[in-house]
C-alpha cells in the first residue's frame, strides 16, 4: 500500500509532465518549421561531425544552399529547448516511477531526474562549441569536443526515455494484474 505523500506528488506531477512535455513537443515543431529548410538531421550531422574536415564541408555545404544563418540560428534556440527537454524527461522519470509505486524505481527516478541536467551540460557545452565552429573557430578542439559530448548525452537521454518506458510498462502491468483478480 502506498503512503498518502505519493499520491500527493504524483498529482502535482501529473499536469507538470504532460505541460513540459506538450511544451518541448510544440517548440520542435515549431523550430523546425522555422529553421526550414535546415533539416533536424543536419544539424545532428554536424554535432557528430568528429573531424575538422567533416564539419567545415557542412558549414561550407550550409553556406553554399543558404541554410548557413539557419545552422546560426539552430544554436540560440537550442538553449530554450535544453530547458524544456531537461523539464519533460526529468518529470517523466519521477512522475512515473511515483506511479509504480516500487521503492527501487522511485529512487531510480529521483537518480535519473538528475543524470538528464547531466545531459543538459553536456549539451550547454557542446552548444557552446558549435556556436565558435559556425563563428569560424572550427579547430579539433571544438570539433571533438561537440562530438563526445553529442554522444553523452544522446546516451544519457536514451537511457532515461528507456527508464520512463521501463516505469509505465511496470506500472501497466501492475494494473492489469490488479484488474485480472
Amino acid at each position: 500500500m502506498e503512503p498518502p505523500s505519493w499520491s500527493g506528488r504524483i498529482h502535482r506531477l501529473r499536469p507538470l509532465f504532460w505541460l513540459f512535455l506538450l511544451l518541448t513537443i510544440a517548440y520542435m515543431i515549431w523550430v523546425r518549421n522555422y529553421l526550414a529548410p535546415l533539416s533536424s538531421d543536419e544539424i545532428v550531422q554536424f554535432e557528430i561531425a568528429k573531424t575538422v574536415g567533416k564539419a567545415q564541408n557542412i558549414i561550407d555545404n550550409w553556406k553554399l544552399t543558404g541554410k548557413y544563418e539557419q545552422g546560426v540560428k539552430s544554436t540560440y534556440f537550442a538553449y530554450v529547448f535544453m530547458v524544456l527537454y531537461t523539464l519533460a524527461i526529468a518529470t517523466g522519470c519521477r512522475f512515473f516511477s511515483l506511479c509504480t509505486g516500487n521503492e527501487i524505481m522511485i529512487k531510480g527516478g529521483k537518480g535519473f531526474a538528475w543524470l538528464i541536467v547531466l545531459a543538459t551540460i553536456c549539451d550547454l557545452i557542446e552548444n557552446i562549441a558549435l556556436s565558435r565552429s559556425l563563428r569560424g573557430h572550427v579547430s579539433p578542439w571544438t570539433v571533438l569536443t561537440a562530438y563526445n559530448l553529442a554522444r553523452i548525452k544522446f546516451s544519457i537521454v536514451i537511457v532515461c526515455l528507456l527508464f520512463i518506458l521501463a516505469c509505465a510498462l511496470y506500472w501497466g502491468i501492475g494494473k492489469l494484474g490488479k484488474t485480472e483478480r
